[in-house]
């Protein structure tokens, strides 16, 4: 039988977290010995006691309100089995979703990692078709020798949900976990790290998918974009990883031009209401990589080159009246 650490860390979702185990009851994944390891992050509404009592096969562990990463690595630490998959607390995972997985990290030693298909929805209920928004983006990679592709990916904010990989846990180890000193990018750190140090990543295209709640609902972790905090979480995470391109070996254009442009997204978006990491975004991305190309029609893209992508921004929704 194949085996699997499954870690959830959750803080006050004693109304969500039925949903995450329910998809992980053995029934669905035969054939898979799945160890499942909660580890609470000091939760007040009685989440522990829930889990204890509606699911007592499941390993749940205090982590006192040290945060999510420090969660998943307490996980880690306690997970006894070959293969570790890192799920929220609010998500979930369709029926037979690890069987091609496992089976590829069993039949090909030198991948490191998989990934499947996703799905986004927005419900506070169960999982189901009906609150779709959106399926999966980020492409099927099915060459072990993409290092590249993948990175270009997370450098321009296009990034596979935590739940939808199995890694080596092995692998994980070697790479010491999740960053504990990041509130935010946590998961786009772990996998960028990876790549860096040699990650051997596939894409799995079967017909099951993870499943991603919109965080929205949930103010703790919700959207990032008004949170000074968390933005320059963001700002630092992107310095750092454009100081490792040059030291494992990315250092070609198409990498710089691609965090640059990310960068800028962030200047537009935020510039409105958190004008001072706004502007070190701006000046972040003028450092690495200048002039960006920027998304546009012709008459666009043909302004942006006379004035300048910044002050063609500025005008385009002056005009729009709009962001």
């Amino acid at each position: 039988m194949h085996a699997l650490s499954v870690i959830i860390p959750t803080y006050n979702r004693k109304n969500l977290i039925k949903y995450t185990l329910s998809s992980l009851d053995k029934r669905h994944h035969p054939g898979i010995d799945i160890e499942i390891i909660v580890v609470d992050d000091n939760s007040t509404d009685g989440t522990t006691e829930f889990i204890s009592k509606e699911f007592p096969d499941v390993l749940v562990v205090k982590n006192e309100g040290n945060g999510a990463s420090a969660a998943r690595n307490t996980g880690l630490k306690l997970a006894s089995k070959k293969y570790i998959m890192y799920l929220d607390s609010d998500d979930g995972i369709s029926p037979g979703y690890f069987a091609a997985k496992i089976k590829l990290l069993n039949n090909q030693s030198d991948i490191d990692a998989c990934y499947g298909l996703y799905e986004t929805m927005i419900t506070e209920f169960d999982f189901n078709p009906n609150y779709i928004i959106f399926t999966h983006k980020y492409p099927v990679i099915t060459s072990v020798d993409a290092a590249g592709l993948h990175l270009i990916n997370y450098l321009a904010g296009n990034y596979i949900p935590q739940n939808a990989f199995v890694w080596r846990k092995d692998f994980l180890l070697k790479i010491k976990g999740h960053d504990e000193s990041l509130i935010v990018n946590q998961d786009v750190d772990l996998v960028v790290r990876s790549l860096f140090r040699g990650l051997k990543l596939l894409g799995v295209q079967d017909q099951t998918f993870a499943f991603i709640r919109q965080h929205e609902i949930d103010a703790r972790v919700g959207i990032v974009n008004r949170s000074g905090e968390k933005l320059s979480d963001i700002l630092k995470l992107r310095k750092k990883i454009n100081s490792d391109l040059n030291n494992f070996g990315f250092s070609g254009i198409e990498y710089k031009q691609t965090l640059s442009m990310y960068l800028f997204e962030q200047w537009r978006v935020t510039r409105h209401f958190e004008k001072a990491i706004a502007s070190q975004f701006l000046m972040t991305a003028r450092q690495i990589y200048w002039p960006i190309k920027i998304k546009g029609n012709a008459g666009f893209r043909s302004l942006a080159k006379i004035v300048g992508p910044v002050t063609a921004v500025r005008l385009k929704y002056f005009l729009l009246k709009r962001d």
